[in-house]
């Protein structure tokens, strides 16, 4: 198979059978790379970006690009970028050899961009040193988040026992508090989720500080389509922890799940209900130290509730790469963003005149009530 571009959603659904084979060699390394997830990005967040998939080294490396116009600038950006922790290629070669093959198609492309912006990429030696060697011109790139990891491959009591005595106090503690309101079941069920679940979990949420501050997944819009179908598509890979007292649902955690780690994606709780999110986490963490899963991955964002469970830390990263005079000027003033947001005063003033705040802290505050 030539290298190639393949442009647009329907050519795009056309490379479905190629991504399984990748992924049953192990191509796919985060369900944020499986072609479900992207399919269903592409049809509910994705409308106004077009594929523009890279299919190169005879099959054996996919990069899910698409492109989209900012400002007039023709920027290329990987799949499910804004809605995915971890954005990635597909591949069955090493990092360094996939993203070297990648490079070169974009320099062969490069007419046709004038800016790659990655977002939450964890290899960034690879990445940068492809794209120097065959891109040229002068990108930028930034730590942008750490992503705390948990690891599941000892039993329960050995992960309990490393992190000391005060944890297993917390946890009677939160157990007391949420049995004091009734009796406790927590039960997991995967996809496709029934109609009558996905309404519940709606009802979690308008009674969370997530409807509150306005981070809610299920209010309407294309975020909720979006979270609806990934639930209702039997490709998905989830598992949907669901925590009820006395019969009534009160806190929810969506679980993607890989080969060999699960990574804690949405949680919700209703906020009458002390400690749900602690309990329900502690729960999920055990049933992963009972599995073959080596790791629990919370994912961006350093929230105090994870380091309860972890001092494991990975980072993401952020890269802008120009292929043209426009996309160096747009590169250049991505990284003033980036130095302009290092500066405290600047935060609390957006925050102040503009009313907004840091959608991560919102949602690790959900987490750890």
């Amino acid at each position: 198979m030539n290298d190639r571009v393949v442009r647009g959603h329907a050519r795009f659904m056309e490379l479905e059978a190629r991504w399984r084979a990748i992924a049953a060699a192990g191509g796919v390394r985060t369900p944020y790379q499986s072609f479900a997830w992207l399919d269903q990005w592409l049809r509910h967040q994705g409308r106004d970006l077009e594929p523009f998939t890279l299919l190169i080294q005879d099959g054996t490396t996919i990069a899910p690009l698409g492109m989209l116009r900012l400002a007039g600038i023709r920027v290329l950006r990987l799949l499910g970028t804004g809605d995915s922790d971890y954005a990635d290629i597909v591949s069955t070669l090493a990092p360094d050899e996939a993203w070297d093959g990648i490079a070169q198609e974009l320099a062969r492309h490069r007419s046709a961009w004038d800016l790659l912006h990655l977002h939450s990429v964890r290899d960034r030696e690879a990445i940068l040193e492809a794209l120097n060697r065959h891109v040229g011109l002068l990108g930028y790139h930034r730590p942008y988040e750490v992503c705390p990891l948990v690891p599941t491959d000892r039993s329960w009591e050995e992960l309990l026992a490393g992190r000391g005595k005060k944890l297993e106090y917390e946890i009677r503690r939160w157990s007391r508090k949420l049995e004091s309101l009734g009796e406790i079941s927590v039960t997991v069920t995967g996809s496709p989720v029934p109609e009558s679940i996905i309404a519940e979990l709606e009802s979690v949420e308008r009674a969370s500080w997530k409807w509150v501050s306005g981070e809610a997944a299920f209010r309407p819009g294309a975020q909720r389509d979006f979270l609806e179908a990934l639930l209702r598509d039997p490709r998905m890979e989830i598992q949907l922890w669901l925590l009820r007292v006395s019969g009534r649902l009160v806190g929810y955690a969506l679980v993607l799940t890989g080969r060999e780690r699960w990574y804690y994606y949405l949680p919700s709780f209703r906020k009458d209900y002390p400690h749900a999110g602690s309990y329900l986490l502690a729960r999920i963490i055990q049933g992963a130290c009972n599995s073959p899963c080596v790791s629990l991955d919370l994912l961006r964002g350093s929230h105090a509730y994870k380091y309860a469970w972890t001092d494991m830390t990975h980072t993401v990263y952020e890269i802008v790469w120009p292929s043209s005079l426009r996309g160096c000027a747009a590169a250049v003033a991505y990284a003033a963003r980036w130095r302009a947001a290092q500066s405290s005063l600047l935060r609390r003033l957006r925050s102040r005149f503009w009313n907004t705040g840091d959608r991560r802290a919102s949602r690790g505050e959900a987490a750890a009530v």
